[in-house]
């Protein structure tokens, strides 16, 4: 989890001032809890957010801008989207907290288009402060995470939103390396230093639930081609996918290794893409073993 905080604070009681919006916002990211619920609350009884009903918090991480650039492009969101998002400075992007129902177009499609020319987004990644909720930070850090996960991943996964992303939350929070797969799940070892279409293939398979349709269908193979992937898989591999503790094993083991590689899967880029079409790949084999009970009834 992101654990950089906002460092400027200030004075006690220098914002008791009616309307003095910029210290309200510095102390919404205050290392002090009791500042940042006061702030909090401040906002929204002050109608700068709604004051009941769920906000949406979002971290827009920027890739490497010049200063200039940055205070351009925080001019051009707080400037347009005042009426309906709070934008704090935060490590490496801004943190927006939006009243969604106020905006008059998607709040995304708006942090983008106002974008001055030299500013590249990296990532978004957004999460809920619900109304019961009276602490900004703890959100601030799921919207963080996304955002890094997003940007490490690619738009293959579907979503940008924290609750949406589980598994990759999890899997972010591991500490290590691919030393750690390596003793983990020797497969997942093996599979990564394989041919490209292998490890394809397997994480795809997975990603598919194990159902050789669906995963058929992603890969643009015939299932004879699928089985003949995986009935000539290395051994290491082939007993992982017939363990079901090893099976799920490998399958977090290969998204641990992307996460830390940041290295898309094609199969991950054609999803995101499904209307691309492929000539399916065709190959004659000789009859397979069915090693794969987990499959049956999905053909």
């Amino acid at each position: 989890m992101n654990s950089e905080r906002s460092t400027i604070e200030p004075a006690e009681g220098s914002w008791s001032i009616s309307d003095d919006r910029a210290f309200v916002l510095i102390d919404m990211l205050s290392d002090h809890r009791d500042r940042r619920r006061h702030a909090l609350r401040t906002a929204r009884a002050r109608r700068w957010l709604d004051s009941y009903g769920e906000v949406v918090v979002r971290s827009v991480l920027l890739g490497t801008t010049s200063t200039m650039e940055r205070d351009e492009y925080a001019r051009a969101l707080r400037h347009d989207g005042r009426d309906h998002t709070l934008v704090l400075d935060h490590v490496g992007g801004f943190v927006l907290v939006t009243s969604e129902r106020r905006a008059a177009s998607p709040v995304d499609e708006w942090v983008r288009s106002v974008a001055p020319a030299g500013v590249r987004i990296s990532a978004i990644g957004s999460a809920v402060l619900h109304a019961d909720e009276d602490d900004l930070l703890g959100v601030v850090d799921e919207a963080r995470t996304a955002a890094e996960i997003v940007g490490q991943v690619g738009d293959a996964l579907g979503s940008t939103r924290a609750e949406d992303l589980g598994g990759w939350r999890l899997l972010h929070a591991i500490g290590g390396g691919p030393q750690l797969v390596t003793s983990a799940s020797p497969a997942a070892d093996e599979l990564w230093h394989a041919d490209p279409v292998r490890r394809e293939t397997v994480e795809t398979y997975l990603d598919s639930g194990c159902n050789v349709v669906v995963a058929c269908e992603r890969l643009h193979i015939h299932r004879t081609t699928l089985y003949y992937r995986l009935d000539t898989m290395p051994e290491v591999v082939r007993d992982a996918l017939a363990d079901g503790l090893k099976r799920s094993t490998l399958h977090l083991s290969l998204k641990l290794l992307r996460l830390w590689n940041d290295v898309p899967t094609a199969s991950e880029r054609s999803s995101a893409s499904s209307r691309r079409r492929r000539v399916p790949e065709t190959r004659v084999v000789a009859p397979v073993r069915q090693l794969h009970p987990q499959s049956a009834g999905t053909e």
